[in-house]
């Protein structure tokens, strides 16, 4: 009969720890969710920058036609031009 004494003693002793533990799990978890939703805000605004992109690939194939044409002009110039 004493073991059962024995262990209601632990059970009480352990069981406020137990309890303080678990509502500490349980406030860490609902605090994911607004945590969240203000992440998945960020990522659409994010994604909504990254619609520029195609753009840049426009432009990097106009830079690559003008520098291009610069380099034949700077070569007609050589051409032209007796050295210095």
């Amino acid at each position: 009969m004493s073991i059962v004494w024995l262990l209601n003693v632990v059970l009480l002793a352990v069981a406020p720890v137990l309890v303080f533990l678990l509502r500490g799990v349980l406030m860490a978890a609902k605090s994911i969710t607004p945590v969240a939703t203000a992440i998945a805000g960020v990522a659409q605004a994010g994604s909504k920058d990254l619609d520029a992109v195609i753009m840049l690939v426009t432009t990097q194939n106009y830079i690559s036609q003008v520098v291009a044409g610069l380099a034949d002009y700077g070569g007609s110039l050589d051409a032209a031009l007796p050295d210095a």
